[in-house]
């Protein structure tokens, strides 16, 4: 099963991928087991996209696409920003960057998600949920 929403970059929109991502997850057939995990990865993602990657300018566009099969969900977002080098971004739970307000929502994702990826400078983020039995009512 395959779905695409695109959105201007704007917050306001966020509501309008949670939304998609529910409406996605019911007809899926997923539990709500992963759901947190699923809808904030892909809300921070969107995020950063709209913030970082396209600066907020609602000429451009944040893309999301996600892909279901029986053993995985795939996700991918879609900027069109310049992209960033993933490598500078600091671990936010050492000391020296605890008030630094970078790199948490990098962090977040990497730590929900089951794998996480950076392509195209950055600017394309691919996220992996594995769905074992417990996670998926319809196999």
């Amino acid at each position: 099963m395959k779905r695409a929403h695109s959105i201007p970059s704007h917050l306001t929109y966020l509501y309008d991928v949670e939304i998609f991502l529910q409406t996605f997850i019911k007809e899926a057939g997923l539990s709500d087991i992963q759901y947190g995990s699923i809808v904030l990865s892909v809300c921070e993602s969107v995020n950063n996209a709209i913030t970082h990657g396209n600066q907020h300018d609602i000429t451009k566009k944040v893309d999301i696409r996600l892909e279901c099969c029986q053993k995985e969900l795939k996700i991918e977002i879609e900027d069109q920003g310049d992209g960033f080098d993933v490598d500078s971004i600091q671990d936010p739970t050492e000391v020296k960057n605890l008030k630094n307000e970078r790199g948490r929502g990098i962090f977040i994702i990497r730590n929900l998600a089951d794998e996480v990826r950076f392509e195209n400078k950055g600017s394309l983020v691919k996220i992996k949920f594995k769905l074992s039995s417990e996670h998926q009512l319809l196999l």
